[in-house]
């Protein structure tokens, strides 16, 4: 009984790394001059469906999002288009 308990335990704790495969996008942001700018992309971002985690910085003129593995990246552009500002995806690599 000790050890099915076990084993259950540790497929628990060990399954969640293996099902969550997340992509991190990184979107170049044109136009953006103040940090409402900022805020107003963070908050159409992080209101997508599927969204794990935005950030927009106004140093690198660039967004930031984690998004699970198969997710629709043209959703993140159709978010950034309806706040007034363009997006154009610069690169997509698998998130730690």
């Amino acid at each position: 009984m000790k050890r099915l308990f076990f084993l259950v335990l540790a497929l628990v704790l060990m399954a969640p790394q293996a099902w969550a495969e997340n992509k991190k996008v990184t979107i170049d942001i044109k136009d953006m001059t103040c940090s409402l700018c900022v805020i107003s992309i963070n908050k159409a971002l992080r209101s997508t469906d599927g969204v794990i985690k935005a950030k927009a910085s106004l140093k690198t003129h660039q967004a930031e999002v984690i998004v699970p593995e198969g997710f629709d990246n043209q959703a993140l552009l159709t978010a950034i288009s309806r706040t007034g500002y363009s997006g154009e995806i610069q690169g997509v690599v698998s998130a730690p």
